[in-house]
């Protein structure tokens, strides 16, 4: 149900777009491309607004009991990667080809940071786990248009 949400989004938005023909017929506009980037950032700030704002007492329980202050070198560790998912994202956007050689070399080490002890425990509500859920469905997407040929060619030769 969450991927035909996702599905029908897309779908409505490609309607709107110029479309990018290629050889094999397989399409890929642009405001799909950056929707896709965009998406991955947003949709987890939506989840942790969700969170924030929530007032369920569970919510509240576990951040009292189960939460530790990070340690300085799990700080250096997150703020070292998100400069390099900034930079990855920016070249994205410029549709750079080392940056999408850099999105698919870091796409899986990246899910790493969840095993330091700072993240080790988090709990959301089902209705930010949606938004979450939906984000990694949007990087995955992603990451299918990077890695294969047929789809990021003409994304990144034809800069208009």
């Amino acid at each position: 149900p969450r991927e035909s949400a996702v599905f029908f989004f897309f779908l409505i938005m490609n309607r709107k777009t110029k479309r990018i023909h290629m050889k094999n017929n397989a399409t890929i506009s642009l405001p799909v491309y950056y929707g896709l980037i965009i998406a991955q950032f947003i949709l987890p700030m939506i989840a942790a607004c969700i969170d924030m704002f929530s007032t369920a007492p569970e919510l509240e329980l576990l951040d009292q009991t189960l939460y530790r202050d990070p340690q300085s070198w799990e700080l250096a560790t997150i703020s070292l990667v998100g400069v390099v998912i900034f930079i990855i994202t920016v070249g994205l956007c410029l549709r750079q080809e080392w940056a999408r050689k850099a999105y698919i070399y870091t796409f899986f080490p990246t899910f790493l940071i969840y095993f330091l002890p700072y993240m080790h425990w988090f709990y959301m509500s089902s209705y930010a786990a949606i938004f979450n859920d939906i984000a990694y469905v949007c990087a995955g997407g992603l990451f299918i248009i990077l890695a294969s040929p047929a789809l990021y060619q003409s994304i990144f030769t034809k800069k208009s």
